[in-house]
């Protein structure tokens, strides 16, 4: 591997494979970051098949395990990858409290700790031009950040409370580090796809009848929701663009309000502190040579 590469988490999910099949259909080559390959090998094979780019690389990756994620980004660096692009896409919304399988609650645990650590161990093959795309969500305004963060409990736990916060974290966060990486001339942003017809957003009650039936039609296809990200990525015309968030072709700049509160600044702190803590632990626990 020593060429170019856009980097998909969660490509064979529903935005994902959107983005994945627009960036190889530009001729791109892909690398799909998918936690459960039975199920991503399918989607390789039609989007090799549909746009006649057979350089579309599978590759695991658990979001929910430190493992995983070092795993990963050291096979990248031995095979000396260099990423055009990263795209953060993969997130989830558990229906009840689940922890990762080192301790964290699942849906902050895979949505922004893991996305942050995956982020940073990536840095190092990126060079002045590469783009962060970390996918947000409406949810971000409603979203509470306390000195909690980090401790749900199953009796405090509340999965739209989790993902909210979870997102509005990741806004937060990529405003910090687009000011961190702008000197580098590496460009972070946010894409918010809106409210997206994904198996997210199913409720797992009486109402997903009524829903399927009369509120999926009118919200946006995954294509549409993929927009945003793969302008971002990918546009000429997004090229030095930094710390905004893309709707489709529409970007604005991430709230200085939210940036410059205090839980920001604390959130982006603990978050380094705590990745600190991840390694340190990872590379004791690494065995002898």
């Amino acid at each position: 591997m020593n060429k170019e590469y856009y980097i998909i988490t969660g490509a064979n999910g529903s935005i994902g494979q959107a983005l994945t099949e627009a960036i190889a259909a530009q001729g791109h080559a892909v690398i799909m970051a998918c936690r459960n390959l039975t199920k991503a090998q399918p989607v390789q094979q039609r989007i090799i098949e549909k746009t006649g780019n057979s350089d579309i690389t599978l590759l695991p990756l658990d979001l929910a395990s430190f493992a995983s994620i070092i795993r990963f980004s050291e096979h990248l660096s031995q095979e000396s990858v260099t990423i055009q692009a990263l795209l953060n896409n993969a997130g989830v919304m558990n229906q009840h409290f689940s922890q990762t399988t080192d301790g964290f609650e699942s849906t902050i645990g895979v949505n922004y700790i893991g996305t942050v650590l995956l982020t940073r161990l990536l840095l190092p093959l990126m060079h002045p031009g590469s783009r962060i795309v970390t996918t947000t969500s409406l949810t971000r305004f409603i979203g509470k950040i306390d000195e909690t963060f980090f401790s749900d409990t199953p009796h405090s736990y509340k999965r739209f409370d989790a993902y909210s916060k979870s997102k509005l974290a990741l806004t937060l966060y990529t405003a910090r580090l687009a000011q961190e990486l702008r000197p580098r001339g590496i460009w972070v942003n946010a894409s918010d796809p809106g409210i997206v017809d994904t198996d997210m957003i199913t409720m797992h009650s009486w109402v997903d009848p009524l829903a399927n039936r009369f509120f999926r039609p009118f919200i946006s296809s995954p294509q549409e929701g993929a927009a945003g990200a793969l302008f971002a990525a990918t546009k000429p015309e997004a090229y030095g663009i930094t710390g905004e968030i893309f709707k489709k072709q529409r970007h604005t700049p991430i709230s200085p309000r939210l940036i410059h509160e205090p839980r920001s600044l604390w959130l982006y702190n603990e978050t380094g502190k705590r990745i600190t803590e991840i390694l340190a632990k990872q590379s004791s626990h690494a065995p002898k040579t």
